[in-house]
């Protein structure tokens, strides 16, 4: 496979998709959760473990409309207490109603209509609500911008100074590609955009540079025994196709463990395995077709751009 030699079929298909997913972004925007909008939290205490569907369809019942189920995020969870008994309970998130928050009487309908359908009573003093307005969202927004950019930067100086600047800046726009894509089919398909999407995105990042490295490795350890008269785009080239295999092992594997969460995981679970899903493949098509095309391009241009100032012909 000449994989290198066809850079600009790679290059060229990823470049048409992202000015795809980039026009999403700014025209269609993303279906932003509650964490990124604000809106109302009840923590409710339960004697029992139940499941999300079942919770959901308690409340799909006439009265309790402004909960907005198609929208809220249901979360049954269990802990620990200090005694070292175990307590269930359900999170139920809503977003904001016409820009306000869920009224007294919409809580005490929701935590009504629990008890009825469970047959139990629930303390009031034990719950706890919560109401998280557009400023702590916007909040979590910059922290996230920052949280990306900061683990970019990270990842290019270490690129840099294990390899070449070159090669590190190359792996980061492969980053910025794979970060791009899932954005992308986020906005395209309104799924929603919440912090565990930003969790997945982040892990993404991480788990498609790890990738990304195994293969520049691979590129260090055959430039030390370069074969005579042996291009720079020849040897990448042998280098990718030696560890495609295992790239490919790996993220099939990988995506297969996922796609497991998320088909019988629960639906607080979607976004962030979903987002898994699609970052892992765009990471997997970046590592082969992007991150090492990228590095021969710039390395090329630099060889050439040096060989300029020397008056001597460059060499690949």
């Amino acid at each position: 496979m000449n994989i290198i030699g066809n850079r600009r079929i790679w290059l060229t298909c990823s470049g048409i998709l992202m000015l795809i997913f980039i026009g999403s972004i700014i025209f269609r925007g993303f279906n932003l959760g509650i964490d990124f909008t604000g809106g109302t939290t009840i923590e409710v205490p339960l004697p029992n473990a139940v499941t999300a569907p079942e919770v959901e369809e308690m409340l799909n019942v006439p009265g309790l409309e402004d909960l907005n189920l198609n929208s809220a995020v249901i979360q049954p969870f269990s802990r620990l207490d200090e005694g070292g008994n175990t307590r269930y309970g359900v999170l139920i998130k809503t977003r904001l109603v016409d820009g306000e928050f869920l009224s007294d009487a919409v809580v005490e309908k929701t935590v009504a209509q629990l008890e009825s359908q469970l047959g139990i009573s629930i303390n009031r003093e034990s719950l706890a609500v919560e109401k998280v307005g557009p400023v702590i969202g916007a909040d979590l927004t910059r922290n996230t911008i920052w949280a990306i950019i900061i683990a970019t930067l990270g990842i290019l100086i270490y690129v840099s100074l294990r390899f070449e600047f070159m090669s590190g800046l190359a792996g980061v726009i492969a980053l910025v590609h794979d970060v791009l894509f899932v954005l992308g089919v986020f906005s395209l398909l309104g799924q929603e955009v919440n912090s565990n999407f930003v969790a997945a995105v982040l892990t993404v990042i991480g788990y498609s540079i790890n990738d990304t490295i195994v293969i520049f490795d691979r590129v260090r350890e055959n430039l030390r025994a370069r074969k005579k008269g042996e291009t720079f785009d020849e040897l990448v080239n042998d280098s990718v196709i030696q560890t495609f295999r295992r790239s490919v092992n790996t993220s099939v594997t990988t995506i297969l463990a996922v796609m497991a969460l998320f088909l019988l995981g629960g639906r607080s679970l979607k976004e962030f395995t979903f987002a898994m899903i699609i970052g892992m493949v765009a990471g997997s098509y970046s590592t082969i077709f992007i991150a090492s095309p990228l590095w021969v391009v710039m390395r090329n241009w630099q060889e050439k751009r040096a060989a300029a100032k020397r008056g001597a012909p460059a060499t690949r």
